[in-house]
């Protein structure tokens, strides 16, 4: 499983997603397929869509993680970093 598009802070989060994810396709819904509890497989599939949307918040392409280990590393030794926007408007 690679997580390295995932905030250090977010990894152990996103890992237990997605082992849920996983115990949540292979083993819970296809049961409920087999029994034919179409009941269960709505709510399951509620899980499955909600922990989809909190992992597609907390991925991130790897260089925004790169930049935000930076940046971390830059506040650790006593730097402030923050983010510097354009004017909308020069005058």
């Amino acid at each position: 499983m690679n997580l390295n598009n995932f905030l250090k802070t977010d990894r152990e989060k996103a890992e237990r997603l997605i082992k849920s994810l996983h115990f949540l396709v292979d083993e819970l819904l296809s049961d409920a397929v087999t029994d034919q509890d179409f009941e269960g497989c709505i709510e399951i599939a509620g899980s499955i869509v909600s922990n989809c949307e909190e992992l597609k918040r907390m991925h991130h392409p790897e260089q925004v993680v790169q930049l935000h280990d930076l940046a971390t590393k830059f506040l650790s030794k006593g730097l402030n970093v923050s983010t510097v926007k354009r004017p909308l408007h020069e005058s």
